[in-house]
């Protein structure tokens, strides 16, 4: 790349020029904010400091286009690092700095909807928007939208769009960019592009720059606007039923898959583990082994013809409905799969995807890699992508307060060598995992990727380190080869450890019940007794 040395610092004059475009209240050097921006949803030991410059020098936060625009083109001109940031609800360092810079916040001004368009069934909103604001917002006016992250109440619709993630709905309406009408994108020149049309599909207009940006990890360009497909809602409906064991749901799934009228609107599954764990943790969770979510919708008379469909896969085999109520509150719980971690512990999903022919033998992997790699299990959680394919979500507990705890990335890995196996891969690149472009691509692919890379952003400023090439502060490559190695050796170092008990530790130490009953005592006041 043309501008390698990503070293330049940000200048008091660099500074003063933010100011100038954002105002001196949205442009912010203090520390304590910075090492907060320095990470994402997965925490990183202090030590993470000796590889990554992941403090940003400064946080701007513009409120247009234009301010995002000026930004861009000053970092283009100074070579100076810029990374966007969403809420950082992902936790593949995909917003974290790797060397410094500027990081845009573009959740914190740049939120709002634009346009609800209920004839063209469309919303525009800005990046920075949150889904929940824009899913309650179409609620109001009879519709939904086709698919969204589970971490909805705080993913932001841009930081999404730019991973091309899978989420609740996308089995019925499509992945983030089937749902992409158009965007509005700033350029690492500063330039400003429409990616499609706002009213219209974007078929046989040339190259659809919707799926170039979409999936580019916020490393071609700093995505402002969004215009997104919205559809009638109709009656939304979540039945769930109940199996003793979590392989048995292999075949249902793929029957509903195979059928040619059978279309839910979200089919997904929780293991023992997960409500096991829930419980330990004091929340309530419903009392079932291993339980299947399939969420209808549409007209009463077809999610009546659906489920009746269903029922009878599910009884073939041998599963067993519960009730609505129990199904009511997991789709209610679909945003929070991690609640257990309010015990203090740290929880990360290996996410991968496989075929669903797969489905069952690959429970049997997930579970026999808790055991290989010692971890204590939080659940075997996920999702059905389409009639093909599944993502599954194993996670677990870590200790988030040590250099050690994050040995447990170790399962990562290995799940997704052993979805490799199955001819799936994991999800998602960030920094973490970049080395794997070169493993779920062929070579000229991932050739072709750089390219574009380099000749969208030939400074390289926009997100550098991340996707295409992971890189330290120092300017080394976190490549296939020295990933490989490292990842073989996390993985050896994790199997000689002891097994993982983090979160009944915590479990010990920790009485959140016991807080919460002490704060309410806390508020009766009797004068004369000392409690004054």
């Amino acid at each position: 790349m043309k501008g390698e040395n990503l070293s330049r610092k940000v200048t008091p004059e660099i500074i003063t020029k933010l100011q100038d475009i954002v105002g001196r209240d949205n442009v912010n050097t203090n520390d304590m904010d910075r090492m907060l921006y320095g990470h994402d949803l997965a925490p990183l030991p202090k030590e993470a400091g000796l590889a990554f410059k992941n403090m940003p020098d400064v946080i701007v936060r513009p409120s247009t286009t234009e301010q995002v625009s000026a930004i861009v083109k000053l970092a283009y001109e100074t070579g100076v690092a810029i990374v966007p940031r969403g809420q950082s609800t992902w936790g593949l360092g995909g917003s974290m700095p790797v060397n410094g810079g500027i990081l845009i916040d573009m959740a914190s001004k740049m939120n709002n909807i634009i346009k609800i368009d209920t004839v063209n069934m469309s919303v525009r909103a800005q990046a920075g928007c949150t889904w929940k604001t824009i899913l309650d917002a179409c609620e109001k006016e009879g519709f939904l939208v086709g698919s969204y992250p589970s971490s909805f109440p705080s993913a932001t619709i841009g930081a999404w769009f730019s991973t091309s993630g899978i989420g609740p709905g996308g089995y019925k309406y499509g992945s983030a960019r089937d749902n992409t009408l158009n965007m509005q994108v700033v350029l690492s020149d500063g330039t400003v592009i429409e990616t499609g049309y706002d009213n219209i599909s974007n078929n046989m207009s040339g190259y659809n720059l919707n799926q170039l940006f979409g999936g580019a990890e916020g490393t071609l360009g700093v995505i402002c606007e969004c215009t997104y497909r919205i559809y009638p809602r109709g009656v939304v409906k979540p039945v769930a039923y109940e199996f003793d064991h979590l392989r048995d749901m292999g075949a249902p799934i793929n029957d509903i898959c195979k059928h040619p009228s059978v279309k839910p609107l979200h089919i997904a599954w929780s293991d023992f583990n997960h409500f096991e764990n829930q419980r330990k943790a004091g929340i309530h969770a419903p009392d079932v082994a291993n339980l299947l979510l399939v969420t209808f919708q549409g007209d009463e008379q077809f999610i009546a013809l659906e489920e009746s469909i269903v029922d009878k896969f599910v009884e073939a085999a041998g599963g067993r409905k519960v009730s609505y109520e129990i199904a009511e509150h997991e789709w209610e719980e679909r945003c929070y799969e991690f609640r257990a971690r309010r015990t203090g512990v740290g929880s990360i999903p290996a996410e991968v995807v496989v075929n669903n022919k797969d489905w069952a033998a690959f429970v049997d992997e997930c579970y026999e890699g808790y055991k290989t790699m010692k971890m204590e299990p939080g659940g075997i959680i996920g999702m059905v992508a389409d009639r093909s394919t599944s993502m599954f979500m194993p996670y677990y507990f870590k200790d988030d307060e040590s250099l050690l705890g994050m040995t447990a990335f170790a399962y990562n890995f290995f799940m997704g060598a052993r979805a490799a196996e199955y001819g799936g891969r994991s999800l998602g690149l960030g920094v973490f995992f970049a080395s794997n472009l070169d493993s779920i691509h062929d070579a000229g692919s991932v050739a072709l990727m750089r390219s574009i890379k380099t000749h969208l952003d030939p400074h390289d400023i926009i997100n550098p380190g991340h996707l295409v090439c992971g890189n330290t502060k120092f300017g080394i490559s976190l490549n296939k080869n020295i990933m490989g190695v490292a990842s073989k050796l996390m993985c050896s170092v994790k199997k000689i450890m002891p097994e993982n008990k983090t979160f009944q530790k915590n479990l010990a130490r920790f009485h959140y019940d016991d807080m919460e009953h002490e704060k309410d005592l806390s508020r009766v006041v009797e004068y004369g007794k000392g409690t004054e």
